[in-house]
């Protein structure tokens, strides 16, 4: 079943849906099944701009509101993701030891992130690998896994 989008920015490494609501992104995920939705309104026009910026690296840190949402924990961990910059990585193990917690919560917050590239999990990485994405695990190599190493090598120094 596809979800429903207000719009769908087609980048270089596959379709991104993005709802809003009062001019906040909630929602921001790669779907490959989705088809372009041209934005309805101003919001949606800059959203569309800076994500074509950032994927001819002009842009490094989005200007949007967002919104995070999931469980208190999810949030917490999620603000702390938020922070990491751009083409720099942490571990799960790391974000874990900030937090007081283990690094497997840290990966399914991770992987239940409603926004993804505005809080970049993708920079979240294991102690000797990449790490899974979106709940792909390393070994499936999927679609979410080659959206993690392209965002990887994108933001590539």
């Amino acid at each position: 079943m596809v979800k429903n989008y207000e719009m769908v920015f087609i980048s270089p490494i596959g379709p991104i849906g993005i709802n809003t609501y009062d001019e906040v992104i909630n929602e921001l995920k790669f779907d490959k099944k989705l088809k372009k939705i041209k934005p309805k309104n101003i919001f949606l026009k800059e959203v569309c701009k800076q994500l074509d910026l950032y994927f001819n690296k002009k842009l490094s840190i989005f200007d949007v509101p967002f919104k995070v949402s999931g469980t208190k924990y999810q949030a917490k961990i999620l603000k702390e993701v938020a922070r990491i910059s751009y083409g720099n990585t942490i571990t799960y193990s790391e974000i874990a030891k900030l937090n007081e917690t283990h690094p497997r919560p840290v990966g399914n917050a991770c992987r239940n992130n409603p926004i993804q590239l505005l809080v970049p999990c993708h920079r979240v990485v294991g102690i000797n690998n990449i790490g899974g994405f979106s709940g792909e695990d390393i070994k499936e190599n999927g679609d979410m896994m080659f959206i993690k190493r392209s965002l990887l090598k994108l933001e590539k120094k």
